[in-house]
């Protein structure tokens, strides 16, 4: 693959990640390689290796979207390819509502890629437990990112 291809990989996996966020946690199931690897800030009621595969990440991400009355992600600046070590990163920033309670969140995400699948996922967000924890109503209503 040469790097004009790696590059436009990088981008479509970032958008159909986004995706999968934003509506269709299905997606996960042509996105994700079989042995993936989830990276999340410490602490998180998530234990990343139980997070291993196309299936886990589905669930993973439908769970995570129930704890939101709305939750959208969106990008505005990137994300940005390493066609060589096949990784794409980028800001993010995720308008949600928590028990009727706007909420704003920003983060930094990097998702490696071998072969047009996902294989590894690292974030970052305003709230250290922000994967893991979101939509606890009493720890974020009227809070912002």
């Amino acid at each position: 693959m040469n790097d004009q291809d790696h590059h436009a990989t990088g981008i479509r996996l970032w958008n159909d990640w986004t995706t999968m966020w934003n509506e269709r946690p299905q997606l996960a199931r042509d996105l994700v390689a079989d042995g993936f690897v989830l990276h999340l800030a410490a602490p998180s009621a998530v234990v990343p290796a139980t997070i291993d595969g196309p299936l886990a990440v589905e669930r993973w991400v439908t769970a995570h979207r129930a704890k939101f009355d709305r939750l959208e992600f969106r990008t505005l600046c990137g994300p940005f390819v390493d066609v060589r070590a096949g990784v794409v990163a980028g800001p993010w920033i995720a308008d949600a509502v928590v028990a009727g309670a706007p909420v704003a969140i920003c983060g930094m995400d990097t998702i490696g890629f071998r072969d047009g699948k996902i294989t590894e996922y690292w974030t970052l967000s305003t709230r250290v437990d922000a994967v893991g924890e979101w939509g606890r109503a009493a720890n974020l209503a009227g809070h912002g990112g």
